[in-house]
């Protein structure tokens, strides 16, 4: 596993009835390939996979690889609360032709550092796929170190990587530091973009890439070619949209699935548990902060 660049960690797009959206499907995955991202992150927080019922995770898999271009790489997040779950989702992608999943630690019940190590191992042990750890502390309710991540590689001879969406620069330098390049080290949180690729990790798994793909693909190249006053302005931009997206009361992936539809795209519907209603002026300010970022476009 050597992908460099932006991967966006895509929405799941569902139709009224909670099953997924097929042909919104096809339609995301192509904008995202038409905008030069590297690689799309399915049924994570941002597509929501915990919620989600196994089945259409299973199903979002197998259409994903019929969509997306043989350039695009996919990286199936397979994480649940139950292992039993995690298991039936690992043999489903390894049926499927995948290679690598990613897996977020225990949920729900925090475990002990010895619980944890033994969950990865249990999962390495049982399966044949690469797994690239998924650390969101927030989610989570606590932190995997990089102490902790080299006990987990000890133990589970199969983990590749980590995504790391602790938010902690000084972490994610330390990942980067140590691991680099014997593991693939990818940073997450949409404010730190610039960082990541300024420290050297292969890759950001990125949300706000489901809206406005070509301007985080412009900050990676921009980093890449060594123009970091470009690379800041565009960050700033990016970080603008971002804090009129935290000014509403849903979770921010259902706001980027609005923000979706206001370019144009199909995002489909949310799972039941996040229907929001955007009144008028909500969507004005919207309309305006997208513009921002992208400039005079058709919204």
């Amino acid at each position: 596993m050597r992908v460099h660049g932006i991967i966006t960690a895509l929405l799941t797009p569902l139709n009224k009835d909670l099953t997924l959206c097929d042909e919104c499907l096809k339609d995301l995955i192509e904008f995202q390939a038409s905008k030069g991202v590297a690689g799309i992150y399915l049924t994570g927080t941002a597509g929501e996979g915990i919620i989600l019922p196994v089945e259409t995770r299973i199903e979002l898999f197998k259409k994903a690889l019929e969509y997306a271009p043989s350039n695009i790489y996919l990286l199936p997040h397979i994480g649940a609360a139950s292992i039993d779950v995690v298991l039936k989702l690992a043999k489903e992608v390894k049926d499927l032709g995948y290679k690598d999943v990613s897996l977020i630690a225990p949920i729900f019940h925090k475990p002990t550092r010895k619980g944890m190590i033994r969950f990865f191992e249990e999962i390495s042990s049982r399966t044949e796929l690469n797994i690239v750890i998924y650390n969101n502390k927030s989610r989570q309710g606590y932190n995997i170190s990089p102490d902790d991540f080299q006990a987990i590689v000890d133990a589970a001879r199969s983990v590749i990587g980590i995504k790391d969406t602790s938010k902690d620069v000084d972490q994610l330098l330390e990942y980067v530091k140590r691991f680099s390049p014997k593991y693939f080290i990818a940073g997450a949180g949409d404010e730190l973009i610039l960082y990541t690729f300024l420290i050297g990790a292969h890759a950001h798994v990125c949300a706000v890439s489901n809206v406005i793909p070509e301007i985080v693909v412009e900050l990676y190249k921009t980093v890449l070619g060594g123009d970091i006053k470009k690379a800041i302005e565009l960050q700033y931009k990016i970080n603008g949209l971002r804090k009129q997206i935290s000014k509403i009361s849903v979770e921010s992936q259902e706001v980027l699935r609005h923000l979706a539809s206001l370019r144009g795209l199909k995002p489909g519907y949310p799972p039941l548990q996040l229907d929001f209603d955007y009144d008028e002026k909500t969507t004005e300010e919207l309309k305006a902060a997208l513009s921002k970022v992208l400039g005079v476009i058709n919204v």
